[in-house]
């Protein structure tokens, strides 16, 4: 521990990912799991529209490049 800080401002905080202490009751560990379930499901659909969203952005950005390309052709026949 850091000597630099007073006891009671140490954390003591498990490590992330570290499971919970659990109260021994199997329904509230069956209703917790069951909140891990929907958000893990949450994360994994907001995932893949970020996925959706960056591949639309991709083909918009080509296409704008494709037209840019067109136009300047079609200026220089001018």
């Amino acid at each position: 521990m850091n000597s630099l800080f007073p006891l009671k401002w140490r954390c003591t905080v498990p490590a992330r990912g570290a499971a919970p202490p659990s109260s021994g009751n199997p329904s509230e560990q069956q209703a917790i799991d069951a909140q891990h379930a929907a958000f893990d499901a949450q994360q994994a659909e907001h995932a893949e529209l970020l996925r959706e969203l960056d591949a639309l952005e991709s083909l918009m950005l080509e296409q704008l490049k494709n037209e840019d390309e067109i136009l300047k052709k079609w200026i220089g026949m001018v």
